[in-house]
């Protein structure tokens, strides 16, 4: 069934022209969130209505909204916008200026555009992850503002832009439906301001290394776990850790399971049933000792993403599935995501080339 509630929030709005200078906010935010091709309807083969977008999305219900507050020095005039994700108003993939937030304030107040720069706020539309999800939609609309916050950021680098990601403290969002800020994203800020303490550089993701990210098919999984596999990604999450900007909350960890850990046959029903995990070629499992905290979802579900982007900027031969809608606890720890990892396989005949095509 497709689950109820809308894609988009409602928003009407104007294309304001793009200029050929300054900070290229709208089409950084194209790059993350926009795709001309849709996923194919699984029934008819047929493009569906899901767009292939860069950022992975629990159940593709892709509840994330973008709010921009531009200053001076973007592509588009200062102002309030809304990135139009899917296409409502006849179009899509560009920002829709809000006339009546011309002054760059909410109507709730508290954030505000900065002077230079801007600053994008993640928001989420609940109804159709609950609705898909029910009790566990929590962690995964945690998730999914948490993947394409990281992916912004990551792509910013890629154009040596600052940028920094925040939590933020829940809050309503106005609007006709349920719609809640959850983080933001500060785009060419002062860079003094926007420094994350880091020992090495977040990896850039390029426009073209994003278009081709795509969570790695079931179909394609190996019977049997790649035998380095375990070592190739615990070197990555060493690697990885270099350039994450954010402390461990006390009490989470991170550690890959691979080969017989895989095996366990209680390890898909702590995962809700995903019994199609024991054929990753491994499985990075992030966890709490004790009760799960939202600063400790955060950080597990940022992490995960900032594993996923670095490895993309690197162009590794890795594929990558988020592994949410954990349950229960063993020996005290409590799982809270988990990123599935495959190591691609050299397609060895023109078929696979051509059913691959473009996954």
């Amino acid at each position: 069934m497709q689950p109820p509630g809308p894609q988009d929030s409602p928003a009407s709005g104007t294309v304001e022209s793009q200029r050929h200078d300054g900070l290229p906010v709208a089409a950084m935010l194209r790059a993350i969130w926009w795709s001309e091709d849709f996923h194919p309807n699984p029934a008819t083969g047929l493009p569906g209505k899901v767009r292939k977008r860069p950022v992975p999305s629990a159940g593709g219900c892709y509840p994330v909204q973008l709010r921009v507050l531009c200053g001076e020095g973007c592509d588009v005039p200062p102002g309030t916008y809304v990135f139009n994700g899917t296409g409502f108003n006849g179009s899509g993939g560009e920002l829709l200026r809000l006339r009546n937030h011309d002054d760059g304030t909410p109507p709730q107040g508290g954030l505000r555009a900065p002077a230079r720069g801007a600053v994008v706020v993640l928001t989420v539309l609940p109804q159709r992850t609950l609705a898909k999800y029910h009790h566990r939609a929590g962690p995964l609309l945690i998730a999914d503002t948490a993947y394409a916050a990281v992916a912004l950021v990551h792509h910013a680098a890629a154009r040596d832009v600052d940028a920094r990601w925040d939590a933020v403290a829940p809050r309503r969002w106005p609007g006709s439906v349920p719609e809640f800020a959850l983080a933001t994203v500060s785009l060419g800020v002062s860079p003094a301001r926007c420094q994350q303490p880091r020992h090495d550089r977040i990896a850039g993701v390029s426009e073209a290394q994003l278009a081709v990210r795509r969570s790695c098919g079931l179909s394609r999984l190996r019977a049997r776990p790649a035998a380095d596999a375990g070592r190739v990604v615990g070197e990555l999450l060493e690697r990885s850790l270099l350039s994450f900007p954010q402390a461990a909350p006390s009490s989470c960890r991170a550690r890959v399971l691979s080969a017989e850990s895989l095996r366990d046959p209680e390890l898909a029903d702590r995962c809700a049933g995903q019994s199609w995990v024991r054929s990753l070629d491994a499985l990075l499992v992030f966890e709490i000792l004790g009760t799960p905290t939202p600063a400790a979802m955060w950080w597990t579900a940022t992490l995960a993403a900032h594993i996923l982007y670095t490895a993309l900027g690197a162009d590794l031969p890795l594929e990558f599935r988020p592994v949410g809608g954990w349950t229960g606890s063993r020996c005290g720890w409590t799982t809270l995501h988990g990123l599935g990892v495959a190591i691609r396989k050299p397609l060895t005949t023109n078929h696979e080339r051509a059913a691959n095509a473009g996954q």
